[in-house]
């Protein structure tokens, strides 16, 4: 699994409870009702109650800090649902870290990485945010070093694949495995990381996988594959201008494409305006 710079955007403040809130807050928590939470969507569509999974991240860590704030959620949606590039997931993720800093909270690795794996299988992924090999049900991570710092772009056309679906099909086929496509997945010296097994399920669904593939060779990706379940799809370029002018081209013929650049940890966009503090 590969981070990269591209994602939805999220901005979290928090007000202090009054002092005549603060015993019907904690006794909202203490009698296992839900801690006040705003969550507003915009962009692309997306739930905006529990159903969310920054919601319930939020959640657990307000209900973890049984601090008296109420939180105000905005999340503006840019990666489309349904791709298989984990948005939900990793806005997951950097809600569980910044919500824990703004209440001025270590909750240490260990309980970060236990309350990640509730929400889902590739949100412990997303908290470190390094290039890794992820085995079990995602939560045991193995980071790769030295991965190549080379620009990608992500393009996906609009039909989106259930998860569940895909992952049907793939066992229905396991008696009888299919190579997707023989051109490789990732640069040479991940040689070992050169196929999704996914791959050739989700084209049975969706046959437009191989040729928004077949679309960025020939813009000139050296390598490509399917990110995730599918249906996104990825390729990588030698430099940042050959992929800027792919995504460009790939947008104008009416596909979702974005050039991206490989993380080494969460986006340094991630920040927040004020200085937290502890609060009891």
């Amino acid at each position: 699994m590969v981070p990269i710079d591209v994602g939805d955007s999220l901005d979290i403040a928090i007000s202090q409870g009054t002092d005549d809130a603060a015993g019907a807050a904690v006794s909202k928590s203490a009698a296992g009702r839900k801690p006040p939470i705003e969550l507003t969507v915009a962009g692309r569509p997306a739930p905006s109650g529990r159903e969310n999974l920054v919601f319930r991240a939020a959640e657990i860590v307000l209900e973890h800090s049984r601090a008296n704030v109420s939180l105000r959620i905005g999340l503006e949606k840019r990666l489309p649902s349904g791709a298989g590039l984990g948005g939900g997931s990793s806005d997951a993720a950097s809600t569980l870290r910044l919500v824990s800093f703004l209440l001025g909270i270590d909750p240490g690795r260990e309980l970060l990485m236990s309350w990640a794996t509730s929400l889902g299988a590739d949100v412990p992924f997303f908290v470190d945010g390094v290039p890794a090999l992820a085995t079990g049900i995602g939560e045991r991570l193995s980071p790769i070093r030295d991965w190549p710092r080379r620009p990608l772009v992500v393009a996906f056309r609009g039909a989106g694949i259930p998860t569940a679906r895909v992952f049907s099909d793939f066992d229905a086929s396991l008696t009888s495995p299919q190579v997707a496509s023989s051109i490789p997945v990732f640069p040479k010296n991940q040689s070992d990381l050169q196929v999704n097994d996914l791959e050739s399920a989700a084209v049975q669904i969706d046959p437009g996988i191989s040729s928004l593939k077949q679309g960025l060779v020939a813009q000139g990706a050296r390598e490509v594959g399917m990110s995730g379940s599918g249906s996104a799809v990825f390729g990588f370029f030698d430099n940042w201008n050959a992929a800027r002018a792919c995504a460009t081209r790939m947008s104008e013929n009416g596909d979702w494409a974005e050039a991206a650049k490989v993380l080494e940890g969460p986006a340094s966009s991630e920040s927040v305006d004020a200085i937290p503090n502890k609060l009891n």
